[in-house]
């Protein structure tokens, strides 16, 4: 029989350091799950990063931005079809994702889209993704 208790005791260590509660061994990691789904795709993560930066932004917005991260260039520079096909991207796939869960409130009839409040228990574990993504650890 394997003993994973050095292991989840290593694995406690390093959570509290990045500010993160684990449950105790053999306990519901449920929510840990959801939230390394849902941070598992970048399209969903530089959503949460725009919504650290501003409050509140609009589909549109976010697109050219995410786009532009993607494609490397400038937003300006950016054709009508790359911003076009990440917008859809986000209206069909993340952003009904990010709002069933309850990190964002997104208002299609509008198209604004809000951080909510439940977006703070994540925000160390996002933080971290930042570092790991653009270097600054």
């Amino acid at each position: 029989m394997v003993d994973y208790r050095s292991e989840d005791t290593e694995d406690h260590a390093v959570a509290t350091e990045l500010g993160l509660e684990l449950p105790a061994v053999g306990g519901d990691r449920s929510s840990i799950d959801e939230y390394l789904s849902l941070l598992s795709d970048r399209r969903r993560r530089d959503v949460l990063y725009c919504l650290s930066e501003a409050e509140v932004a609009s589909v549109e917005s976010l697109a050219a931005t995410i786009a532009a991260r993607e494609a490397s260039v400038p937003p300006e520079r950016l054709s009508s079809d790359d911003r076009e096909r990440v917008q859809v991207d986000l209206y069909h796939v993340h952003l009904p994702k990010l709002s069933d869960r309850g990190l964002i409130e997104y208002d299609a009839r509008s198209g604004t889209v809000r951080r909510s409040s439940s977006a703070d228990a994540l925000e160390t574990l996002l933080e971290c993704c930042y570092g790991l993504e653009t270097g600054n650890t």
